[in-house]
């Protein structure tokens, strides 16, 4: 069925990239973005000045649909960071209501470090909307998962949101 969707699609991007900038090298996602479109792929790269605010534009949830593969780069505090959150979870809807492809890159951590939040957003979480956290919670563990970790986001890692 995904690829009767996929075929039936028109893609305005053929990558969307996810990630937590200030996780990263400042080069690093302009490499990669420069390195995507210099071989004529059609990449969306958010200008993320701040990630601070909960909601993301409509821009990036329309890039997100309108993008045939998702590339997620998972660093050390992407989970600690709302907007990727938000972007992910809106990822996986795409996954499986538009055929959209996932990958991942594991950007200066390995498979085994733990990843989920920590410090004051940890604590933040347990203020948050319960319904919101949960949709989080559910496309951490559906992105693990594709990323061949299956049960990294259990629900015993998962429980002290």
């Amino acid at each position: 069925m995904a690829s009767q969707i996929q075929s039936a699609q028109k893609w305005k991007f053929d990558v969307f990239l996810n990630f937590r900038l200030q996780d990263l090298d400042n080069s690093f996602v302009a490499d990669l973005h420069k390195r995507l479109k210099d071989t004529g792929i059609n990449a969306f790269k958010p200008d993320v000045k701040s990630e601070s605010g909960e909601q993301i534009s409509t821009e990036i949830l329309d890039a997100i649909e309108e993008s045939r593969i998702a590339i997620t780069i998972f660093s050390r505090d992407y989970a600690s960071s709302r907007q990727c959150l938000e972007e992910l979870t809106k990822i996986m809807e795409c996954v499986d209501n538009k055929g959209q492809e996932f990958f991942f890159v594991f950007y200066k951590v390995e498979p085994s470090d733990d990843l989920r939040p920590t410090g004051t957003f940890e604590a933040d979480l347990k203020g948050s909307d319960l319904e919101k956290v949960q949709r989080w919670k559910d496309a951490l563990r559906k992105a693990a998962d594709m990323a061949g970790l299956k049960d990294y986001f259990s629900g015993a890692e998962l429980s002290h949101w």
